[in-house]
Parts: structure tokens; C-alpha cells; sequence
């Protein structure tokens, strides 16, 4: 079981569920009436599909809501930056988590598109296969072996957090050059 190290905006992704849920909720109370007073069938399925659409929106942020935004596994961390399934890196190719500030790639507010603290993890330049990989824009970037995590979607990011980030994979690094050190004597 995977170690949950940054944990998703759980705020965010709750709100988002309003407005799917809420349609999901009128739309089966609205099918089961017109089943009841045998509606005409087009209406049915229009209620259908909207019922449908809405209860795979919830799923898909249900889903969400338990996946972090990085974890580690077993000598790998999990990055996630699709909505689906994480990107499993070597720890030993991590060097640093850091603190940054960028766009949030949401709507702009007078004109300007709002900033947000951003998690950014560093990568070992001699991992030349892991210096970018395309990923989801409102999610991050990864581009010249940086990782950047979007704030937007992230448990509040605070300087101290990061201090616990860069220390439990230090922590981990270590362990594990320990046990490789013990394999190898």
C-alpha cells in the first residue's frame, strides 16, 4: 500500500461534486417519476443520458477524491498528474521538492490568470529517460527534469510541508542505500 506523502485538494474536488450530484439526483427522481406516469419514451431517454453523464462525472471525482497527488511505493514515487493513474519514478532519481509560484490554469480574474503555490520536485540530470513526459496542463507540467505539481490542486502547500516532503525522502533514500549497501557486503 502506497504511502500518501502530498494529498489532493479535497475542498476543490468536494465542490465540484455539487453541481454532477445535484443533477444526478433530480435526474433519477425525474426518471423514476416518469417511469411511474408512463412518460413518453424520448423523454425517458433523454433522462437517461443525462442521468448517466452525471453519475460518471460524480464516479470520476469520487475516484479523484482518493487518489494523492504524490505517494511513495516501494523505492518508487507515484506521481500523479492524470487523473487516472500515477507515473512511478525511481526515488533515487528525486532529488528535491520545492516550493513555487505559477499560473493555476483556472479562469482569469480581471484580466490576469491567478497565481498559486506550486509543488516542484527536482530530478537527478543524469536521469536523461525522465526529463519530460506529457501530462495534463491543468494538473502540472514536467519538462527539463522538473515536476511541477499545480497548488490548485493540492492540500494547502506551506513551507513546513515541504520541509516534511524533502525529509521523508531523505529518510527514504537513505534506508535504501543502507539495504543496497547490505546486499552488495
Amino acid at each position: 500500500m502506497a504511502e500518501v506523502w502530498l494529498d489532493t485538494n479535497r475542498r476543490a474536488l468536494g465542490m465540484g461534486l455539487v453541481l454532477p450530484g445535484s443533477i444526478a439526483a433530480v435526474g433519477l427522481a425525474a426518471l423514476a417519476y416518469s417511469f411511474w406516469s408512463r412518460q413518453h419514451w424520448g423523454l425517458q431517454l433523454v433522462l437517461v443520458v443525462v442521468t448517466a453523464v452525471a453519475l460518471w462525472m460524480v464516479g470520476e471525482l469520487l475516484y479523484a477524491l482518493r487518489c494523492p497527488r504524490v505517494a511513495y511505493d516501494d523505492g518508487e514515487l507515484l506521481v500523479y498528474l492524470e487523473p487516472t493513474r500515477p507515473t512511478r519514478l525511481p526515488v533515487e532519481i528525486v532529488e528535491c521538492f520545492f516550493l513555487g509560484m505559477g499560473d493555476s490554469e483556472l479562469p482569469a480574474l480581471d484580466g490576469a490568470p491567478p497565481k498559486t503555490r506550486n509543488v516542484v520536485i527536482r530530478l537527478a540530470e543524469r536521469a536523461q529517460e525522465w526529463r519530460e513526459r506529457p501530462v495534463r496542463p491543468q494538473f502540472g507540467q514536467w519538462c527539463d527534469g522538473y515536476i511541477t505539481l499545480r497548488g490548485t490542486w493540492c492540500q494547502p502547500l506551506t513551507p513546513q510541508l515541504l520541509k516534511d516532503l524533502n525529509h521523508k525522502l531523505a529518510t527514504v533514500q537513505r534506508q535504501r542505500r543502507r539495504v543496497h549497501e547490505e546486499e552488495v557486503a
